[in-house]
């Protein structure tokens, strides 16, 4: 009996063996050729693993440990490709809850079976139900990466943001809020401001890959941040949007440090890109800080890439365009429904033509929905009041009019966001020549081409001066951050006007300047603009401020004091921009006050070169500059 039971385990154990044998054969040769073709070292390997060139070897971006398959995987190439084909063979997982190594990573399955020919009936290939049934809601035929305008009032958003959406087969552009779209963006555990700026900076939040519906980013950016969008189309065959695909399925595995201005929600799109398609390089232009707009220009350069944007207005934008339809009494009938909808109210509506009537309801649906909120929980009031304006609407069977958007200039036609300065001038005293750099991004004084309009977002702007008598050169002044935020009076759509700024700065209003004269400085100011079309457009603004500084040169070693910043901005064409500014500040500690008086004017040549002229009095200097700057 021992002997027959010793048989039978026989007769089952040499097929099995020789299964099992035949696997390791193959494996092993699908490992030496591997090594022989060197595929660790092939652009797409390294793409698809994110692999950047570290000390003497390599290291992946990626951050999370199940994105490899190889203890040492972060850093060899070469050990993960192996690993890689090793788990491929890997049997079925015992959990149905577990995915086959095969549906984890089926970007790097793809390439390596097409680099290496796999044999199915040597290395079974692995039904992948949920890759599958993921891949079949997206259902894409074509890509666009999307613009978010900048939002200054969140630090995350200051820049602006980019995501991709992905086109669904035989959709329409009329559907394509039902399209799904792959972001990028911070996990952030902390709503003080000062340890999210301070985490975002230091890549503490972990930065993770999202698919969501188009509709709530519009529904996010467009309608509660009020941002415009800007869609590019690119020219990608089907054939690489497969690939962004499955490789966008793998980056759920994993997450990568998130830093504010490096490795940032562009940057990530652009290396998403690249694994999917061979002939992109454009993150490898990005040394120091990623400017989302910065990104966009980069695939717009690449030859036949991105195709004409298409803009979609935010909501803010859209209410602004419909409510220049309406005259002055139909601007107050629509304002007056839109505070509170009344039966005597609609009724006062019948003095109107109905094509007029239809343009006042529209309006005043516009402002309901504005005051209210987008949001799904709304008031039983705000519900009747706005069915109650669909319903007068609906009673006039008149189709909704055309809105006559003015469309703003895309981010393409704006300049650079680095700039680079040389000019001189004179003062009180002496001449002198100076030389400007300036990361990021845009400042008041130029125009707004390309740029939210009457906003200003500075981040390390130097200024070098050398004076020509003395003979000495000193910081004139170091921007760590200027921001200005302008919106101007608006009776519909609310938004507050601010200012903030830090960095070094001189203390002329004490009667020196140069090195010794040097102090830190911190500026705050909220307060109101407003705008007129007396000549092209002006804008108005007075900010209430508080003013904070520190260094030698001040009386006991720092000072603080509040006044006020008043001025205006005149656009005489669209590539001229003229600004006036008064500063009125005073200290309490027994120092003299900020008095100042500055005059710029801002000549666009080109799109990346412009001519600025000032005149600029800080009681008790004064002094004239001309500067020539270069954007790149």
């Amino acid at each position: 009996m021992t002997d027959l039971r010793a048989l039978l385990a026989l007769a089952f154990f040499l097929p099995a063996q020789g299964v099992f044998a035949a696997e390791s054969d193959y494996r092993s040769e699908l490992l030496t050729r591997a090594r022989e073709l060197g595929l660790s070292r092939e652009q797409r390997w390294l793409r698809l693993l994110h692999y950047r060139p570290s000390g003497k070897g390599r290291r992946s971006e990626a951050d999370g440990e199940k994105f490899f398959l190889a203890p040492e995987g972060r850093t060899d190439p070469q050990a993960e490709l192996d690993a890689a084909i090793s788990a491929f063979f890997a049997p079925e997982p015992s959990d149905p809850k577990s995915q086959h190594p095969q549906c984890r990573f089926p970007a790097r399955y793809h390439w390596l079976k097409e680099r290496l020919s796999f044999d199915p009936s040597r290395l079974p290939e692995r039904a992948c139900p949920d890759f599958e049934a993921w891949r079949a809601a997206i259902g894409a035929d074509g890509v666009s990466v999307v613009f978010a305008s900048a939002f200054l009032n969140n630090p995350a958003s200051m820049f602006g943001h980019t995501f991709l959406r992905f086109h669904r087969k035989g959709a329409g552009t009329e559907d394509a809020l039902l399209d799904y779209t792959i972001n990028f963006a911070a996990s952030p555990d902390t709503s003080n401001p000062f340890l999210y700026t301070l985490k975002g900076l230091n890549g503490s939040f972990k930065g993770e890959y999202s698919l969501l519906p188009f509709y709530m980013k519009t529904q996010e950016y467009g309608n509660l941040e009020m941002r415009d969008l800007w869609d590019y189309p690119l020219a990608l065959d089907q054939s690489r949007i497969d690939a962004l695909i499955r490789h966008a399925w793998e980056m759920g595995s994993t997450h990568f440090n998130y830093y504010f201005f490096t490795k940032n929600c562009s940057y990530q799109l652009l290396t998403l890109l690249e694994a999917a398609d061979d002939s992109l390089d454009a993150s490898a232009g990005f040394r120091g800080p990623v400017i989302p707009a910065d990104t966009v220009r980069a695939l717009i350069q690449q030859p036949g890439l991105a195709k004409e944007a298409q803009y979609r207005p935010s909501f803010a934008s859209e209410i602004k365009a419909r409510r220049a339809r309406l005259f002055a009494r139909e601007l107050s009938a629509a304002t007056e429904l839109g505070r509170e909808v009344t039966p005597e109210k609609l009724k006062l509506l019948e003095d109107f033509p109905k094509e007029r009537q239809a343009l006042i309801l529209e309006s005043a649906q516009d402002y309901l929905r504005y005051k209210a909120g987008f949001y799904s929980n709304q008031s039983s009031s705000t519900l009747s009041s706005e069915h109650a304006l669909l319903i007068a609407r609906g009673r006039l069977g008149l189709p909704p009019a055309p809105v006559p958007m003015q469309e703003p200039l895309p981010l393409t036609e704006g300049h650079d966001t680095a700039r680079i300065g040389l000019g001189g001038g004179i003062s009180r005293t002496s001449s002198f020549s100076e030389l400007s750099w300036r990361d990021a991004l845009h400042d008041l004084a130029s125009p707004d081409i390309g740029y939210t309009p009457d906003s200003q977002l500075e981040m390390g702007a130097a200024r070098l001066r050398f004076d020509h008598d003395d003979r000495q050169l000193y910081v004139e002044r170091l921007d760590l951050v200027n921001i200005v935020s302008m919106s101007p009076l608006d009776a519909w759509v609310k938004a507050p006007s601010w200012k903030l700024s830090t960095g070094v700065d001189q203390a002329k209003e004490l009667g020196c300047s140069g090195a010794s004269c040097m102090y830190y400085n911190v500026n705050v100011g909220a307060g109101v603009s407003a705008q007129s079309r007396l000549w092209k457009r002006e804008l108005y603004f007075a900010l209430p401020e508080a003013d904070l500084g520190f260094g030698p040169v001040l009386s006991q070693d720092w000072r603080a004091g509040a006044g006020m910043s008043a001025g205006m901005i005149v656009d005489l064409s669209p590539r001229w921009r003229v600004m006036g500014e008064g500063t009125y500040i005073d200290y309490a500690q027994r120092s003299a006050p900020r008095q100042r008086l500055r005059l710029t004017s801002s000549l666009r040549l080109t799109r990346d070169a412009e001519i600025r002229l000032t005149l600029d009095r800080r009681t008790p200097d004064q002094e004239a500059g001309l500067m020539f700057y270069l954007y790149y």
